[in-house]
């Protein structure tokens, strides 16, 4: 079910966004965003204006971010409002349905989209045959799928590159990988870490895995926030799953880099890390207007909510139920959250969760409510399928 309203605007002086642990065989994770106002050892308490104060149970939330801007930039798409074709008629060269867009023909498609300067831009790509498009960011101009500035990353077939073309400055091949599941997979989840200062390190991932990373570049010069998706010949391509959000410049772990723990040295207490990399060891004793409190083992240390990045939870193993009138409820700004559904109208969403307990969510919250989100045969309908071009 679709939904026409608006979501507040709020300006805070810092986001916290949790993401829940998974549903029993369910990957996907719920998440929800607010104000820390609370946080001990058995909950954690935000303050949103779309359902007031919520107190999750710490075991069922799996990481806990902050940021100093909205996380979210952009989450789609839902249809072709805001973007542009360089052809000039989005409906000749592109389709819109079920959260995805669907290329016709050679010609691209570009957004507007406001990059932070610690920014994770993700989505997904389907293809028939082989892959082979360019993906652009930072570019200054939507209307040309050459744009001058800016940054592409190129797929073809098994090959990988990311060409980097900056203002006043000579022009960088920054990547070139050799992909050789590329063709048998006919799809793949892409994720660009970008930090823009020059000491800052950059890197693309496919599918959860590195493939390339680069770092002694100043992004800061550019100045267009234009991202494109352009086909580079006329078999279609699917794009779906588009976010741009912040992220807290800390590249994910891999595997071989992971060092064990020495017992001896471990420190007790929860780790929690600043925006600058630091990381503290201590408990939360309180939270108020915006500072925390911690105890450590080398005294009380006072910490402004907004220069915090993230807190590390317990690994406890915990899960939430599925249930049988549950409902998935899709905000404006990305992301999801699962509610039974208790009652619904014009105004009000009524539900309960594991996490939170029950809890009332002004309807203008949401961007689309979809139902009986546990029965597998239905997600053809409601995502499409791999056939469905």
């Amino acid at each position: 079910m679709t939904l026409n309203g608006a979501p507040k605007k709020i300006e805070a002086d810092h986001y916290a966004l949790a993401t829940i642990k998974g549903h029993f065989r369910d990957s996907h994770r719920d998440t929800i965003r607010g104000r820390l106002t609370n946080l001990d050892d058995k909950t954690i308490t935000l303050e949103t204006w779309y359902a007031g104060n919520l107190t999750l149970r710490r075991s069922l939330v799996h990481s806990l971010d902050i940021f100093n801007q909205s996380p979210s930039f952009y989450n789609g798409p839902d249809g072709p409002e805001g973007w542009i074709s360089a052809g000039g008629n989005i409906e000749k060269y592109w389709t819109f349905k079920n959260r995805t867009m669907i290329s016709k023909a050679r010609s691209g498609i570009a957004r507007e989209v406001t990059i932070p300067d610690k920014a994770k831009i993700s989505f997904t790509a389907n293809w028939k045959s082989s892959p082979y498009f360019r993906i652009l960011f930072f570019s200054d101009d939507g209307s040309d799928d050459y744009p001058g500035t800016g940054y592409s990353l190129n797929v073809q077939r098994t090959y990988m590159s990311v060409y980097r073309n900056a203002p006043n400055d000579r022009n960088n091949d920054i990547i070139s990988e050799s992909i050789r599941n590329m063709l048998e997979a006919e799809t793949a989840e892409f994720t660009i870490y970008l930090d823009r200062s020059k000491d800052g390190t950059n890197a693309v991932h496919i599918d959860g895995k590195e493939i390339g990373t680069w770092t002694g570049v100043d992004d800061t010069k550019f100045k267009g926030n234009w991202i494109h998706f352009v086909p580079q010949n006329t078999s279609p391509i699917k794009f779906s799953n588009i976010s741009v959000s912040q992220w807290d410049g800390i590249l994910p772990a891999k595997p071989e880099d992971e060092e064990k723990e020495d017992p001896e040295e471990k420190l007790e207490g929860q780790e929690i890390r600043l925006a600058n990399g630091d990381v503290i060891i201590g408990s939360v004793k309180s939270i108020d207007e915006g500072q925390v409190s911690l105890s450590t083992s080398f005294g009380d240390v006072g910490v402004p909510i907004k220069l915090m990045r993230s807190v590390a939870l317990s690994e406890e193993i915990d899960e939430v139920r599925m249930e049988k009138n549950d409902v998935r409820c899709w905000f404006h700004e990305g992301g999801y959250i699962t509610v039974k559904l208790k009652s619904l109208d014009e105004k009000t969403l009524r539900g309960y969760s594991q996490v939170w307990g029950d809890a009332e969510f002004d309807i203008n919250a949401f961007s689309r409510i979809e139902f009986n989100i546990w029965r597998p045969e239905l997600d053809t309908a409601r995502y499409g399928s791999s056939t469905d071009w």
